[in-house]
């Protein structure tokens, strides 16, 4: 009696040892099962190309003309005479300011917005939050720079002199400087970098009857200090063949990395804290219609022609300057951007969606003129704005 007891027991105790094991292999088993038929879901869609879309949500924006449309942390922010609003991805409002402006220019960096009014010296810092700051500037208003903490940089000119200013989020002026003092030159553009510390500046100049291109660097950071103005570099004698070929737009496409696009080239210039004057350049094959970027990747918008025949050309490259891939198109778009993944490019009649380095998601005919197009945070959705229509869309139907 006591050994068939012993037995019983010891059959019970080996199940209790072996049945979590069993259970685990077989969640393991799931759970990679789950994993595979995901990645597999994924790849089939990264390799689908849509026939179509429906439209999930239309809405009516404020605004009937604007200008400028631009990217806002959650949404888009569009500006215009009277005001300036951001939307999320549904329409929904994030913010609304309202201003009387006689030509607003505009920047947006994350969840902040910077509007001024070009010839002017109002100038307003909005936070993402609704609240803003309203400043009056010494002088005219010219261009407008934000960081992602605010912080807002201001080209002005009163007719005779140029001076750059930076100031907070909450409007209080921390940078009051006339370019002439360090770098002579006519300006054409600043931009300012995300943590808000460093500036970037094109000037156009006469020499030797050749019109040129010099850009100025300056680090207002701790490292900025012990330097004149906090100027660290300067970019001398950026040799144009003709006044069309100026190196004229500047951006931080990252914190540390500067590009300078011109007519025939994009220049790129390491800036940790002082620039590396030697620059990666960029040449185009074609004349330069667009570009984008983004935190990745720089492209260009080419037009080309061979023997009398016009086509156009996506090139695109990482920011460290190496070429990724180039789509050809023969269509003209007037929009154009850089959107994750996903390049966009849009028209008045059509709307083209393509993976980077991988197959299209969707091309063809649009039924209203799209003057803005963003990604959403879920797959294959997109909106896509003409004039003050709001359309969210989702791409459909597989060819």
């Amino acid at each position: 009696m006591d050994e068939g007891t012993k037995q019983v027991t010891k059959e019970y105790t080996g199940e209790s040892r072996f049945r979590p094991i069993f259970l685990l292999i077989i969640a393991l088993v799931l759970i990679i099962g789950g994993v595979a038929v995901g990645l597999w879901v994924k790849h089939r869609n990264d390799r689908r190309t849509y026939a179509a879309y429906d439209v999930i949500k239309t809405k009516q924006l404020p605004f009937a003309t604007v200008n400028g449309t631009l990217p806002i942390r959650g949404g888009v922010m569009r500006y215009a005479r009277d005001g300036a609003e951001a939307v999320n991805q549904d329409g929904e409002s994030l913010w609304n300011v309202s201003y009387n402006m006689a030509n607003p220019v505009a920047d947006t960096c994350g969840k902040y917005a910077a509007v001024g009014d070009a010839g002017h010296v109002t100038l307003y810092i909005m936070d993402g939050t609704g609240a803003f700051s309203n400043v009056t500037t010494d002088h005219p208003i010219v261009r407008v720079a934000v960081a992602a903490n605010g912080e807002t940089a201001v080209l002005m000119d009163d007719g005779s002199k140029d001076y750059i200013a930076i100031y907070h989020a909450d409007g209080k002026r921390v940078v009051d400087m006339n370019t002439l003092t360090t770098v002579s030159g006519f300006p054409l553009d600043l931009a300012i970098s995300e943590d808000g510390t460093k500036l970037a500046v094109t000037f156009a100049y006469f020499e030797e009857d050749e019109i040129r291109s010099r850009i100025a660097f300056y680090n207002f950071g701790g490292v900025g200090r012990s330097y004149i103005d906090g100027l660290v570099g300067k970019a001398e004698s950026v040799k144009t063949s003709n006044p069309d070929n100026l190196y004229a737009d500047v951006e931080f496409v990252t914190n540390d990395r500067v590009a300078v696009f011109g007519d025939k080239s994009t220049l790129l210039y390491e800036m940790e804290e002082i620039p590396n004057l030697e620059a990666k350049e960029i040449t185009y094959n074609g004349t330069l219609r667009r570009f984008a970027f983004s935190s990745k990747y720089i492209g260009f918008f080419e037009e080309r022609r061979d023997s009398g025949r016009i086509t156009y050309a996506v090139v695109l490259y990482d920011t460290d300057g190496r070429q990724v891939e180039t789509r050809q198109s023969e269509n003209f778009y007037g929009g154009f951007r850089i959107d994750g993944g996903d390049v966009l490019l849009y028209s008045d009649t059509s709307l083209y969606i393509f993976r980077i380095k991988g197959k299209d998601k969707y091309k063809s005919s649009v039924s209203r003129a799209v003057t803005y197009c963003f990604a959403t945070d879920q797959d294959n959705s997109f909106v896509t704005i003409s004039d003050n229509l709001f359309n969210r869309i989702r791409l459909i139907g597989e060819q």
